[in-house]
């Protein structure tokens, strides 16, 4: 594992493969992170990168990913203050399937 004020890198390698991930604090609003995995056992290997923004002004958080099998997906985030309420909206879409998903949640808290 190694580590700096913004960032954070782990390699762990075995027998069954390997995986390493990379997390970074652009700013105080945006985060990024990748993710790579490898596997001698079934002899796949996986990668994913994924975002976080933040509009603290607006009350807004959005959240998104993009994996090597062509799933893209993501989600926004929205306080309704002054109420204890926060609304989210999802979509995730795998190109490769052919199906989409979409929803909404409430969360009271």
């Amino acid at each position: 594992r190694y580590s700096a004020p913004s960032w954070i890198g782990t390699v762990t390698l075995g027998q069954a493969g390997a995986h390493l991930t990379y997390y970074h604090r652009a700013s105080e609003q945006l985060q990024v992170g990748v993710e790579f995995e490898a596997s001698t056992r079934l002899q796949d290997s996986s990668v994913a990168f994924g975002y976080q923004l933040e509009l603290p002004r607006g009350n807004l958080l959005f959240r998104g990913s993009l994996d090597s099998s062509w799933q893209v997906g993501a989600v926004l985030e929205k306080k309704l203050p002054p109420l204890p309420l926060t609304l989210a909206l999802g979509a995730f879409i795998n190109h490769r399937k052919e199906k989409f998903h979409c929803g909404f949640g409430l969360t009271i808290g």
